[in-house]
């Protein structure tokens, strides 16, 4: 709680702290519109090994909650009994994945003997010890050693790697291994998650051609009902309460895009100063959330891109809906296979999405409205 003392009353009222959560990877109060992909996962969990849904890749493109549904899943994970490990991609993240396993089962582990007696002193109360060489462990056989333990306890392992992405060697020899953890029918998961092109150009790859058959979730718009259900429980459940029209407005404007969802309820809650949040509220708090994803994400995504890019992109504006291929092809003064080519690169970078055959629309609230200015 936190005080704001208004000088002109002479009294103290206690606001609730802001329950919304702008930050990458933070665990909403209430997890909208995901739920299907959650009931996959615990369904995955208390299957036996073998179960598809233990092997998941969350797609989606920057602030579509990838994180969020790792860190939610393995929350679930925890409470079903599970030891889990979670790692962002980077070099070193095996040796990081197995340090978190070995801590997080330390209780059932049992503790290595780094030296043995060699000689005893009776009369010099001495005891003479000598080191035991470790014999080297491929990060394979060390993983394996944890699983077998604690298989005996019905215990399963979760291994979650976010951001995942082909520069990275290690993601290849992580598949690679775990390919072999599910031929030996190992109690064990694995779920990751990352942006389209990352993860078409991991699967493109002839190492891990194998692991084109796991299951691919993409991480599609959140309805606008469940986004209504979701700010109306957190603001609720927070000691507050909102007109409803303003609540309509608030959806709405998210687009179902989950960061947009946390940023306008941070904003609105912010600019509030009663127990209710008003419509006057809400238009304030839709502008600093503008700002905010613009400067957060639109703007170092737009300068990721080729001219070509840009060129794709810039001619869907005109329409007003999703936008026809066609259209844009004639836009752009190419041909439309040319213009597929680009369709393809910008959808893998999670720029745009395909709504149907022939059709795209851009896949981040407001870039629209930023290539506008």
């Amino acid at each position: 709680m936190r005080a704001r003392i208004n000088l002109m009353q002479g009294e103290v009222q206690f606001m609730n702290k802001n329950p919304f959560t702008p930050t990458f990877g933070k665990m909403p109060m209430f997890l909208a519109g995901r739920e299907r992909l959650l009931d996959d996962v615990i369904s995955g969990l208390d299957n036996t090994p073998g179960d598809p849904n233990r092997t998941t890749i969350f797609i989606g493109p920057r602030g579509s909650g990838k994180t969020v549904l790792l860190t939610e899943a393995t929350s679930i994970a925890s409470g079903r009994g599970w030891i889990s490990a979670s790692a962002t991609a980077s070099s070193g993240m095996l040796y990081k994945i197995l340090e978190q396993l070995k801590d997080n089962a330390a209780e059932f582990l049992p503790a290595k003997e780094k030296s043995k007696i060699t000689s005893i002193q009776f009369h010099g109360f001495g005891v003479t010890r000598e080191s035991i060489p470790q014999e080297p462990s491929t990060w394979r056989k060390s993983v394996t050693d944890i699983l077998k333990i604690l298989d005996k306890y019905n215990i399963g392992v979760l291994i979650t790697v976010d951001e995942i992405s082909i520069q990275y060697s290690e993601i290849i020899d992580l598949l690679s291994d775990f390919q072999h953890f599910v031929r030996e029918d190992r109690n064990v998961a694995l779920l990751m998650a990352g942006l389209p092109g990352n993860v078409d150009q991991l699967l493109q790859d002839k190492s891990v051609s194998f692991f084109r058959k796991t299951f691919q979730r993409y991480l599609e718009p959140i309805g606008i009902s469940d986004v209504r259900v979701s700010m109306k429980n957190t603001i609720e459940k927070s000691g507050r309460t909102i007109d409803p029209k303003a609540l309509d407005l608030m959806a709405q404007k998210t687009d179902g895009f989950p960061l947009m969802i946390q940023l306008i309820g941070y904003h609105v809650w912010k600019q509030s100063d009663s127990k209710k949040i008003e419509m006057e509220d809400v238009t304030n708090g839709m502008e600093s959330a503008d700002e905010d994803l613009e400067n957060m994400i639109l703007r170092s995504t737009l300068r990721a891109l080729s001219k070509q890019d840009l060129s794709f992109i810039t001619a869907m504006l005109e329409d007003s809906g999703d936008s026809q291929m066609s259209d844009i092809a004639i836009r752009m003064g190419v041909t439309p296979n040319y213009a597929a080519r680009y369709r393809v690169r910008l959808i893998r970078e999670g720029i745009i999405t395909q709504t149907r055959r022939g059709e795209v629309a851009f896949a981040i609230p407001m870039m629209k409205e930023l290539l506008k200015k």
